[in-house]
């Protein structure tokens, strides 16, 4: 209701007052009052005046104290026993303190002896009792709207005092992080917080006290120790009497994850993109030369194979086969890779006796009569783990190939199997070229090459599925280097 609807409505009043004097005395001053309509009804008796007051038909209640055995308390208590939305005046001739005191939590609106009622100060008394009844009843409503709000929310609601202690909470709170309410009230919301977020915390809540608001992203704690990620929003509210923050929280887990695999598929796609644009390039460079030395060798044979002998005719199949093999090699690692990494490789592990298993491979190494190099194998004790032999066996022998395919003939390449307290180690020494200090953090990405392998063949593809295969089993693939001394990987599993 606007100022100006209220004091153009017609006021009703109601005295309660058992001296008909003090009714004339109130009647004159009301009709002498100008700045509004008054309607001034009495009442003399308590028993007639209770009936009347619980109607709650008029505007305002002038309530004497002195009522015959009665008092105007004990009517004021009766007519509204759960407090009066109306405005109440009250009237004595006992400026008793006990009586001013009980009179206020009754809600009577004002308090004044008889002796000092003017008409002034009767029209003010009641202007101001309709008027703050009213902002009282708005804030009521207020109070109870915001109440609701917060009760019915699904957001997780919280009011904290200055210092950051928790005064009240909503249900939704309670029912999705599984506190009781004891839990929650009268502890410090950093209680609920992940170190990280307190940390925010910290630093953010003295400068929201100053500025009236913030918004951040934090991590709260569930009872059951779940972490959920929360949208939280923070509102300093002041009045006269204190100054409060209300923290509404709004659960963004399930959109952050779908977020975040979003992102990770967007990165994937990248990387395939990139993995792809990368296999076309070094694939057809890698065809290119073999396919060519092919087309050339079948033109020599099929134009010219009467003028060569049986030599040189078994040298132009040997070179097809070669390339033909190498065309091979490369598919086979691009299908190899391909499978791990979407999941599709079979992975079988079995306890294998690595000591065999090793020196078996590194036999094979060095009864192939192309073999140059000096092959050394070195176990000092019998090592069992549990591996997929298919796997692990391509593990080693991309290792080997790659320190006998970067190395000098005649140089050491050396295979080690030893045991730690937690994981079985196998390290490749071998005394190559090396890999330059510029390419090491990329060596076990798909399709990257040192910058000095020069024209030696090669997919770029072997540590990759080496880093795979390794992690399939739970270990992890290091390496060192150094140009021109050799380099040494080290394949570490667990026992």
């Amino acid at each position: 209701m606007s100022n100006s609807t209220a004091i153009n409505k017609l006021i009703r009043i109601l005295l309660i007052d058992d001296d008909a004097d003090d009714y004339m005395m109130v009647r004159d001053m009301v009709s002498a009052m100008s700045s509004s309509k008054f309607q001034l009804d009495w009442e003399a008796d308590y028993k007639d005046a209770l009936p009347l007051m619980q109607k709650q038909q008029h505007d305002v209640y002038i309530v004497d104290y002195v009522l015959g055995e009665k008092n105007g308390l004990d009517l004021i208590r009766a007519a509204f026993p759960n407090g009066s939305t109306l405005p109440i005046i009250l009237l004595t001739a006992r400026g008793r303190r006990d009586i001013d005191e009980e009179a206020l939590a009754l809600g009577v609106t004002e308090y004044f002896d008889k002796a000092d009622i003017r008409l002034p100060l009767l029209e003010r008394a009641i202007r101001y009792a309709i008027n703050n009844k009213r902002i009282e009843t708005d804030l009521r409503k207020s109070e109870t709207l915001f109440r609701s709000l917060i009760q019915s929310a699904a957001d997780y609601i919280q009011v904290l005092n200055l210092e950051g202690n928790i005064t009240r909470t909503n249900p939704a709170t309670l029912r999705g992080a599984g506190y009781a309410e004891a839990e929650i009230v009268g502890h410090a919301f950093s209680e609920f917080l992940t170190p990280a977020s307190k940390t925010m915390l910290q630093t953010m809540f003295p400068t929201m006290i100053q500025q009236g608001d913030s918004r951040q992203e934090i991590e709260f704690l569930h009872k059951d120790g779940s972490i959920r990620h929360m949208d939280c929003s923070w509102s300093v509210v002041r009045n006269v009497e204190s100054q409060y923050v209300v923290v509404i929280q709004r659960d963004i887990t399930d959109r952050k994850r779908v977020e975040e695999a979003l992102q990770e598929s967007l990165l994937r796609e990248k990387e395939m993109s990139e993995l792809k644009s990368r296999f076309v390039s070094i694939a057809s460079h890698e065809l290119r030369t073999p396919l060519s030395t092919i087309q050339n060798n079948i033109y020599m044979l099929k134009n010219y194979a009467h003028k060569l002998d049986d030599a040189a005719r078994d040298g132009k199949l040997d070179k097809i086969q070669l390339m033909v093999e190498h065309i091979t090699e490369l598919l086979q690692d691009v299908l190899s890779l391909n499978n791990i990494e979407t999941g599709r490789t079979e992975f079988n592990p079995t306890p294998v006796q690595m000591d065999t298993f090793c020196r078996e491979i590194m036999e094979e190494y060095q009864h192939n009569k192309d073999q140059t190099h000096k092959l050394k194998f070195d176990c000092g004790q019998p090592v069992k783990a549990t591996i997929d032999p298919r796997l692990f066996r391509q593990v080693i022998t991309n290792l080997l190939d790659n320190a006998v395919k970067y190395s000098k003939e005649g140089t050491n390449v050396t295979l080690t199997l030893t045991t730690e307290p937690t994981k079985v180690v196998i390290n490749v020494i071998d005394e190559g070229i090396g890999i330059p200090d510029d390419d090491k953090a990329r060596m076990f990405q798909p399709f990257r090459r040192a910058g000095n392998v020069g024209a030696t063949v090669g997919s770029g593809l072997g540590l990759s599925i080496i880093k795979q295969a390794v992690e399939l089993h739970g270990g992890t693939v290091t390496f060192t280097s150094q140009v021109n001394v050799g380099t040494t990987f080290t394949v570490a599993i667990p026992a």
